[in-house]
């Protein structure tokens, strides 16, 4: 895959036209549609050159009974509705740790059982069906995937998307985030999202293995690590991994924060306000050292007259990016051995990886379409 996409990179005519710009170089947009797609452990988001820009939760459930059939009213439910519905569905995240399950083992070295990966296949299915395709429209899509997924990851995608795409490239994600915002070379994207954590360096051709890290310490680890730390403080309390998702999304941060966060919970069946500021600090909290640690190896072990380029060029994406305090002190932290160290948030985090997924996309020469 490699060898593939670096061939491909190498044909392009204007790397850094526009989507627009490079349709015009190809055939009539109107024969081909083409897709980014970033499947998310929590989010997948898909953008298209027709106009198509929505994420689903990825998540997919079966009713478990007839009666739960006749409240939802399908035989199978996505997103959304799978949260809404799911006391009376069987839930499945054929996304978790980032990783598609589809067949072989997950992630964390567990067997895939049929459901799982039956899961897995309907929502890719689900995500491709809602491009809607006119006649003999070709469909292609680049599809993104963890820094580290291995060649098994990406061709279980690969084999999944048969019969549903005209052709397919899986790629790194962090890869997509710096090539749609234009940066191909002396730059380190920090991917902060659900499932996992993945920090990659550009160092201005495709990024080897050792530019790259997939880390399993993401949102879904904070969310575990905030019910743990409120349970132990408060037994009895009432909190799953919905509801502290959602705290975490609107309260986050990283450092000193806000001097109390006063929320509402049951415990022990009393509704009761609590203080969750200590809780969610300490939970939120775990991320940071393995980001710093990370970033800091990737900087001293690249060539030493372009350290500090990397340093300065350090780019936050994925659902994470967004916590309150998180760009600034990892400025602070890192700039003490390193000098200048400067960090972007993403305008856009849910869409960036797709987004740079289409742009690709649409720079690849048709006759290399054809090929794949």
């Amino acid at each position: 895959m490699h060898k593939i996409l670096l061939k491909l990179l190498l044909k392009l005519k204007n790397p850094m036209a526009t989507p627009s710009e490079i349709i015009k170089e190809n055939v009539p947009s109107s024969e081909i549609i083409y897709l980014g797609l970033d499947l998310g452990t929590s989010q997948s988001a898909i953008v298209t050159s027709t106009g198509l820009k929505l994420n689903v939760a990825s998540i997919v459930g079966w009713p478990k009974d007839f009666i739960a059939y006749n409240m939802v009213k399908k035989p199978i439910v996505f997103g959304d509705e799978c949260i809404r519905y799911r006391t009376s569905l069987n839930v499945y995240y054929p996304l978790e740790k980032g990783a598609f399950k589809y067949r072989g083992k997950s992630s964390d070295g567990k067997p895939i059982n049929e459901e799982e990966a039956k899961a897995s296949v309907e929502l890719l299915k689900y995500l491709l069906g809602l491009v809607e395709r006119k006649g003999d429209q070709k469909l292609f899509a680049v599809v993104g995937a963890p820094a580290r997924a291995t060649r098994d990851d990406k061709q279980a995608i690969i084999d999944a998307a048969e019969g549903l795409v005209d052709s397919i490239l899986v790629v790194s994600e962090p890869f997509l985030v710096a090539h749609g915002l234009g940066f191909s070379g002396n730059t380190i994207v920090v991917d902060l999202g659900a499932g996992t954590l993945d920090i990659c360096r550009m160092p201005g051709t495709i990024p080897e293995e050792i530019d790259q890290r997939t880390l399993f310490v993401a949102g879904n680890e904070i969310d575990n690590k905030f019910i743990e730390l409120l349970k132990k403080k408060h037994p009895g309390i009432h909190i799953n991994s919905h509801l502290a998702r959602k705290i975490k999304e609107e309260y986050a941060f990283i450092g000193s924060g806000p001097g109390k966060i006063e929320l509402d919970f049951y415990i022990n069946g009393k509704l009761t306000t609590i203080n969750v500021v200590t809780e969610l600090r300490k939970a939120t909290s775990i991320v940071f050292p393995e980001i710093i640690s990370h970033v800091r190896e990737l900087i001293v072990t690249f060539d030493p007259e372009f350290m500090s380029s990397l340093a300065r060029n350090i780019i936050l994406a994925g659902g994470g990016s967004g916590m309150k305090g998180l760009a600034s002190q990892i400025e602070a932290c890192l700039s003490e051995d390193l000098g200048t160290v400067t960090v972007t948030v993403v305008d856009d985090p849910l869409f960036q990886s797709a987004l740079g997924g289409l742009k690709l996309a649409q720079e690849i020469p048709l006759e290399e379409w054809e090929q794949l």
